[in-house]
């Protein structure tokens, strides 16, 4: 642990940690991220590192490079913290090949709790000062733009301070990706991305977080807090069904882990179908098969091109044949992940015709911000779906313990923004399962695995994704896979993460 004066921070791996004054949290994390052209973030090594530190005061030096995703690039980052609590961080970069990038520079984070509904202020690069608020329920997009200076007012009730060089900031709702936190970055959104990135370029920002000077009167928005409290308390927690996705494209289950998996008394299997693959029939094919020998009813999550009515008929069709038992359907765009009006429309008459008993899905098979973004007539579906990564923006430990708390907080808006709609969250997966939405059809046929999953650790995150998401009142939520790299089983082996939905007492019986 470092100190700055009043403020005490911690330093891990080349970032800066949980600033705390007086035993609350005022900032999470201020980092530096590179990021791919598909929004991949590149690792780096760190070198000559030297750590100077005083009772009240540090200096942090070091250089990094990078040789991976195609990105080659070396750079130092300088951090210091004064006797006054004012805390600088200097970055700088230089490419040493050419490549594509969606971001290069500072990010910083704050958390969410003690700054819902709490003033800020956001000064830009011109002198316009802009007054606002930290949103409570989850802001489709960013609150605060166009950044030189920000300050902001916590319910601890000392005003904060963040100072910007080297690039227009603004900051978003990170809870739209189920991270508990917002984000102050660099290279606005609206700019167009990726930009190509040339050898030699350079890039240089930096970051001062310290006591203001000038104090926020601003109250805070007690309306705004109120509404989320009051909504909050409606919230009844309840056991929620809980199922697994069906590994596709991988091998048949093997006998000894069909025997494993129907111990779990799972409540579906969510088997996704691209039209768009030549092979979508042969891959579901065989996954309906592993259903019937695991005796629950499906999830199906259709995936529509251009020709969604002929394509509805074509599974209809098939699954008449094959004799197999649907409980809840989720209709999407394939060229988008989401549902539209205009897919509801084509094909909602003929799925409730063909399956009356199953429940009909809408949302998202993206993050909860391509539902946020983009809503739709809810009256038509009998509940919300979105998917949870909480890897999206960073890969550390801490991160995925802290984002649990962003589950709970996607849940909440997505009950305000349907009108109540219930809530289902399929499929909840530590990694992204998809790069692009281009080629999300095929790269989730492989996509590779978070190692923590098949360990004690994951097994302990999922037990507290599974609790959170129980008191957040979620009806149902589908994790990981049955076998393979993302699986629950391995021949006769359970991995831990299986004991925990065995053991786990929030799955009801099955009716």
């Amino acid at each position: 642990m470092l100190h700055a004066g009043p403020v005490h921070v911690r330093y891990e791996q080349g970032f800066l940690r949980y600033f705390t004054h007086a035993n609350t949290e005022i900032l999470r994390l201020i980092y530096f991220a590179i990021r791919d052209h598909n929004w991949t973030t590149a690792p780096f090594t760190i070198q000559n590192e030297s750590i100077t530190q005083h009772a009240e005061t540090f200096q942090i030096h070091y250089d990094w490079q990078i040789d991976d995703l195609g990105i080659q690039m070396t750079g130092s980052v300088v951090m210091m913290g004064d006797e006054k609590g004012t805390i600088s961080v200097d970055f700088s970069g230089k490419a040493l090949n050419s490549f594509r990038k969606n971001r290069i520079g500072l990010c910083i984070l704050h958390p969410i709790d003690g700054v819902l509904g709490h003033p800020a202020q956001v000064v830009a690069p011109d002198g316009t000062q802009t007054d606002a608020h930290f949103p409570t329920f989850i802001k489709p997009h960013q609150p605060f733009l166009n950044i030189q200076t920000l300050r902001w007012k916590p319910a601890s009730g000392l005003t904060w301070q963040l100072d910007v060089e080297g690039d227009v900031f603004e900051t978003e709702d990170q809870r739209n990706w189920s991270d508990a936190s917002f984000k102050t970055y660099s290279t606005p959104q609206v700019r167009p991305k990726p930009v190509t990135v040339s050898a030699g370029d350079e890039f240089r920002q930096r970051v001062v977080f310290s006591l203001a000077d000038e104090k926020l009167m601003a109250p805070a928005d007690e309306e705004k807090i109120r509404e989320l409290t009051q909504f909050a308390a409606k919230t009844k927690p309840c056991q929620p069904r809980v199922g697994v996705g069906y590994h596709m494209g991988g091998p048949a289950l093997t006998d000894a882990e069909v025997i494993l998996l129907r111990k779990l008394n799972l409540s579906h299997l969510r088997v996704d179908v691209f039209f768009s693959l030549a092979n979508w029939q042969e891959l579901f094919g065989q996954a309906l098969a592993d259903a019937k020998r695991l005796a629950i009813p499906l999830e199906l999550a259709l995936f529509f091109g251009t020709e969604p009515t002929r394509e509805l008929k074509s599974i209809q069709q098939f699954i008449e044949t094959q004799a197999g038992v649907i409980q809840t359907i989720l209709l999407f765009d394939a060229s988008t992940l989401r549902t539209s009006d205009e897919l509801l429309a084509a094909v909602v008459p003929a799925v409730r015709n063909a399956w009356p008993e199953a429940a009909i899905g809408g949302g998202t098979d993206d993050n909860f911000a391509e539902l946020n973004r983009n809503p739709f007539n809810f009256e038509q579906v009998d509940f919300v779906t979105y998917s949870v990564s909480p890897l999206v923006h960073a890969l550390d430990d801490l991160t995925l313990f802290e984002n649990l708390a962003g589950q709970a907080e996607t849940v909440l808006s997505a009950r305000k923004l349907s009108g109540g709609k219930p809530i289902h969250i399929s499929p909840i997966t530590l990694r992204l399962r998809f790069k692009t939405l281009e080629g999300t059809a095929t790269e989730r046929l492989d996509a590779p695995a978070d190692p923590r999953q098949i360990t004690d650790f994951g097994a302990d995150w999922t037990r507290q994704s599974l609790d959170t998401l129980a008191r957040a009142g979620v009806e149902s939520v589908t994790y990981f896979q049955t076998h393979g790299p993302g699986g629950l089983v391995s021949g006769d082996t359970g991995y831990p993460v299986f004991h925990v939905l065995a053991s786990n007492q929030l799955v009801p019986e099955r009716k």
